[in-house]
């Protein structure tokens, strides 16, 4: 069974959303059995993203110092471990030049050993009204404009997956997770996003966070299906954040992706 997850999180700095400190985390890593451990807690920087949460910057130096801290300390944790750990981030992809240049500043400066390519928002063409999947209801998603930023979220994930920025892109299938675009209209983008990894073999991970959260992974399992027949890359995520989680239902995805016929597995 996969003995590593690299995608975690922890509480970092009072910002970040996990719920035990990175030496908390590496040590419960340890104690399973984990021969390693990649800490990815979020970067979210947009100029006009809502700040829905303390770890959604709108203002890029304080997200650089942010993210500087954030590496510092992971790598000061591990020093203190034996595991091997690699220091990343989960990044929210935004497809704006604006967006990417900032981006690529954070790489330069800060130089994390590898980012996930996630996107938890929806947004119109020039990126000044967000909605967040998290935070969408039944009657929400009817307005116009959400649904305006919802098609825009799944061509954002195209975009994402085409970037080559990633090492691999994960649960990008929230929104159906979160009972956000379910509904037969949405399949077509589903099936693009499904080709645009035909097409890149970009890795991708199956996400068992769903399955705690509504028995279904994040892609779901007819997506993950499609993508291994396709022999895109493949690994297990926990999205851990909290001990409790990591490695959680591992066994559940390992036994899945036998039954696909999984060979092509992804590790760094």
């Amino acid at each position: 069974m996969q003995d590593f997850t690299y995608h975690s999180h922890n509480f970092s700095q009072g910002i970040t959303d996990g719920k035990n400190t990175c030496d908390e985390m590496l040590s419960k890593a340890e104690e399973i059995g984990f021969s390693e451990i990649g800490v990815s807690n979020h970067f979210i920087y947009h100029p006009n993203i809502p700040h829905d949460h303390a770890m959604y910057f709108n203002d890029f130096d304080k997200a650089l110092d942010y993210a500087k801290r954030d590496i510092e300390q992971t790598r000061e944790v591990a020093s203190r471990h034996k595991i091997k750990v690699y220091a990343g981030f989960e990044v929210d992809f935004f497809p704006s030049k604006m967006w990417r240049n900032a981006f690529e500043k954070m790489l330069k400066e800060v130089k994390p050993d590898y980012v996930i390519g996630s996107t938890h928002s929806g947004f119109n063409k020039d990126e000044t009204v967000f909605r967040n999947v998290w935070f969408l209801g039944q009657e929400a998603q009817k307005d116009e404009i959400t649904k305006e930023c919802l098609r825009n979220h799944w061509q954002n994930i195209i975009d994402c997956i085409n970037s080559g920025y990633f090492a691999f892109i994960a649960h990008f299938d929230l929104a159906s997770n979160l009972g956000v675009c379910v509904e037969s209209e949405w399949n077509e983008w589903k099936w693009k996003v499904v080709e645009a990894f035909k097409q890149t073999k970009t890795p991708f991970e199956v996400n068992t966070n769903g399955i705690r959260r509504c028995g279904i992974p994040s892609p779901d399992w007819w997506i993950v299906k499609e993508l291994v027949k396709a022999d895109v890359p493949t690994l297990i995520s926990d999205d851990a954040h909290n001990v409790d989680c990591l490695g959680q239902y591992f066994a559940e995805a390992e036994s899945k992706l036998s039954e696909f016929g999984c060979k092509n597995r992804f590790r760094f």
